[in-house]
């Protein structure tokens, strides 16, 4: 009977001697988890990359009123690279060797120059706001929050084609800079698609006056204008559009990197009655989304969130997720193999609880996401209808 018991005895101590050593190897090592963010905070995209910093904190302070990720507070750490390769390189460069996880860079200029690096270093990097075509090369440490270009873009001017049949040709004003001129391409398929002819007219980087740039768009005696260029410069051309007697405005329609804060204090009231296409629904009923947009309104001065303002939000969440279900420690000692626990997790997570839909990925590539097309009236977007 002894000989049974001391064994009973033994195999419990065994028990507990091998739990306990499995609770601290899964014990977090860190006081704060830090998620750094190589964004845009100064230079020609301030403005977006102001949003996507608010999205990421607001993100956070979510998290941290829920507790945390087991247990510890995130904390939203932002180096700012403008749209400066060797500043994206600089930024890199300091965090590469230790931290666990980055979102971004922004934008494309700098993904180019300093994703490199951390790909050398198995640093996975979470480029949320560009195309695929600007990730796939550095994959599997990076993801595309989007499909292709060409896949996902043309359904959308299609749509817009449909609405407005009598269109036959399109003029598009389109800046080369970054992955605009690979959307306005896709522009351009899904429009041929319907039979529409597209004349590109090329918008200087420089530019700050745009009669001559209208005028010799007129001359091509459009039907319909599309505007893939920055924001306070698509505001400024439809100015001059309606200054010049166009009336058919749902015949204009604004790419989705356009929807922010600077294309409708620009535009102002020559925005009524044209089209844009978005990621965001803004009549979601998402108990999270109509928190997110409220708050945001209130630090916005009134105005929507934009385009691209979720993105780095879910991407918070997405991190925490990997976080939680790895039970990663933040241990200077496993970081290696933490990081690559979080690229697979990010990079194949299923049904992801995004703050207006859920999405699995695979392999890096998202399964569905739809874009919406709207219609502004009143500085409000009014949905027209949506593709995938």
């Amino acid at each position: 009977m002894r000989k049974y018991v001391a064994k009973f005895i033994l195999i419990m101590l065994l028990i507990f001697a091998f739990g306990s050593m499995t609770f601290a190897q899964d014990e977090v090592a860190v006081d704060t988890w830090e998620i750094h963010f190589l964004n845009s905070v100064t230079g020609p995209i301030a403005s977006i990359g102001e949003y996507m910093s608010w999205s990421a904190n607001y993100a956070a302070a979510k998290i941290n009123e829920e507790g945390g990720i087991r247990g510890k507070p995130v904390e939203i750490v932002i180096h700012d690279t403008g749209v400066q390769p060797d500043k994206g390189i600089e930024e890199m460069s300091k965090i590469v060797d230790d931290v666990l996880v980055v979102m971004g860079p922004v934008p494309e200029a700098v993904i180019m120059a300093a994703v490199p690096l951390a790909v050398r270093n198995g640093l996975f990097c979470m480029t949320s706001s560009t195309s695929y075509e600007y990730t796939v090369e550095y994959f599997p440490w990076t993801l595309s929050w989007y499909p292709p270009t060409e896949e996902k873009l043309p359904p959308v001017t299609e749509l817009w084609a449909e609405e407005n049949p009598e269109m036959e040709k399109v003029v598009q004003f389109v800046e080369k800079w970054a992955a605009w001129p690979g959307m306005a391409g896709a522009h351009t398929i899904g429009l041929n698609n319907k039979n529409v002819k597209v004349i590109d007219v090329e918008v200087p980087k420089d530019a700050v006056e745009f009669s001559s740039l209208v005028v010799k768009a007129l001359a091509e005696d459009p039907d319909g204008f599309v505007l893939t260029c920055n924001p306070d410069k698509a505001g400024k051309i439809i100015k001059e559009l309606v200054n010049r007697g166009w009336e058919e405005k749902d015949n204009i329609l604004v790419f989705s990197s356009a929807d922010d804060t600077a294309l409708y204090t620009t535009g102002g009231d020559a925005l009524n009655g044209i089209s844009i296409y978005n990621y965001i629904d803004p009549d979601s009923e998402n108990e999270r989304w109509l928190n997110f947009k409220q708050e945001y309104k209130e630090d916005h001065d009134g105005k929507n969130p934009g385009s691209l303002a979720t993105n780095y939000y879910d991407s918070v969440y997405m991190i925490k997720e990997a976080i939680e279900e790895g039970k990663l420690t933040g241990d200077p000692a496993k970081l290696a193999e933490e990081r690559i626990k979080i690229r697979d997790y990010c990079r194949n997570v299923e049904n992801f609880k995004g703050i207006q839909i859920t999405w699995s990925m695979n392999e890096g590539l998202p399964t569905s996401k739809p874009i919406f097309l709207f219609e502004i009236i009143d500085g409000e977007k009014q949905l027209i209808g949506k593709s995938r």
